[in-house]
């Protein structure tokens, strides 16, 4: 109610001019809800006003409303491209490509073609989390037109990518001379999980000398669905290493191998204190896979135990949800952010409405943006009806990265509640 209504009833005037004040006002506010009015707002900055004129409009447990979700997530981010910061132009031009949304390709095209590393690897990311023909196709350009760091940084990103479209590319690098480029290849090829690139993986297997590309060979075909018991002893071999990489990666590997031929080993190598942290903690993660909790009470030692826990975060994504959960609740409650931010991506990708309630308690003590924006990430990528409500509150941050998560999340829980599939950024 603005100052100069207050004065008037304040001052007692005559009940007609009261009528009258109240209809002006009532029609006020008919015609600044819809699209227009939200639309408007957004343009103006005005987000607290823009989101209740979409509340004041709109239900979103129906299509209409969903789709009217949809049409701000893309307005909050189409606006946001005007913004100085490269990299939160590159995330949210990104961001719309996963909705076929191209408005921000100069932003995109500007970014690829940056000096700076990090903003090249921001594009890269997002295009690739776009998974669309049309952003693999860019990406592709990228490859072939890049150097030796340029193709890796597209293929470790394609590597994610599920759509058929990538695997040309895929096959292409790995035929690479470069290991790295050959192992991520590989993986690739192993979450595409498109079988006809098996035969290509066993006749490459035959010829392969390189320790860690075989390991991962293996893996990708065992992905591909060949669990044959040869493929996970050339994985366990991978295990028995000084290569602490390889033979974390090879812990992790037997954990999708999903043959319980191999506990005993996962047990005998998160239990040896001969071995390197960080293969231990790799072996605990990958015996969840098995329902297996005799790894846990190391996990839960590396919450608190600064010479396991620096291993521990990039383990949180690979942990099986239902047994591994106590150890992210733990992670959540962690003095270290990047450890906490790691649970937290880990809870978006795997978690379900109690998640959300642990999600929305976390926001409410964390005042970091950084932080906030995972949240909004997670939440996103949980989907559900009761992600809506606290999206459109994160929308209304001032921080610009968390209003864009928030704003991004908002159409991936719009389009996921309509059946429509949007890209995984």
């Amino acid at each position: 109610m603005s100052k100069r209504t207050r004065n008037f009833i304040v001052a007692g005037v005559a009940v007609g001019l009261l009528l009258l004040v109240a209809a002006v006002v009532i029609g006020r506010v008919t015609v600044e809800t819809g699209m227009p009015a939200v639309s408007k707002l957004v343009s103006e900055g005005r987000m607290h006003g823009a989101v209740h004129a979409l509340r004041a409009t709109y239900q979103f447990d129906n299509p209409q409303g969903l789709g009217a979700l949809h049409q701000f997530s893309l307005m909050v981010l189409r606006q946001a491209l005007n913004q100085d910061d490269p990299f939160e132009r590159c995330y949210v031009a990104t961001a719309l490509a996963g909705y076929d949304d191209w408005s921000g390709r100069a932003a995109i095209d500007k970014a690829l073609n940056s000096s700076n590393f990090l903003v090249q690897k921001a594009a890269v990311e997002g295009l690739a989390a776009a998974d669309s023909p049309r952003a693999i196709e860019i990406l592709a350009r990228f490859y072939h037109f890049s150097g030796q760091d340029g193709r890796l940084m597209a293929v470790q990103g394609l590597s994610e990518v599920t759509a058929p479209a990538v695997l040309p590319l895929l096959l292409e690098a790995a035929k690479d001379k470069d290991t790295n480029l050959t192992v991520w290849s590989v993986n690739g090829l192993g979450h595409l999980g498109d079988r006809s690139a098996l035969p290509y993986l066993h006749s490459s297997l035959e010829k392969a000398t390189d320790p860690m590309v075989r390991t991962e060979t293996a893996h990708a075909i065992i992905l591909l669905g060949d669990r044959s018991p040869d493929m996970v002893a050339i994985i366990e071999k991978g295990l028995d290493t000084n290569n602490v990489q390889q033979a974390a990666e090879a812990a992790l590997d037997l954990g999708d191998a999903q043959d319980p031929s191999v506990v005993p080993t996962l047990k005998q190598t998160a239990a040896s204190e001969k071995v390197n942290p960080r293969v231990r903690l790799a072996a605990a993660v990958a015996l969840t896979h098995y329902s297996n909790t005799d790894g846990m009470p190391l996990l839960k030692t590396a919450l608190v135990d600064e010479s396991y826990g620096r291993y521990l975060p990039p383990l949180l994504d690979h942990l099986d949800f239902k047994i591994g959960r106590p150890v992210l609740l733990g992670a959540l409650r962690s003095s270290d952010q990047v450890t906490r931010l790691a649970a937290i991506e880990a809870i978006g990708r795997a978690g379900g409405d109690p998640e959300i309630v642990l999600l929305k308690e976390q926001s409410a003590k964390v005042d970091d943006p950084i932080e906030v924006a995972q949240i909004a990430w997670s939440l996103g990528h949980i989907g559900r009806q009761n992600c809506i409500q606290p999206l459109l509150d994160m929308v209304q941050n001032p921080f610009p990265q968390v209003r864009d998560t928030a704003a991004d999340s908002l159409g991936h829980v719009a389009d996921k509640l309509t059946g429509h599939v949007t890209k995984t950024q």
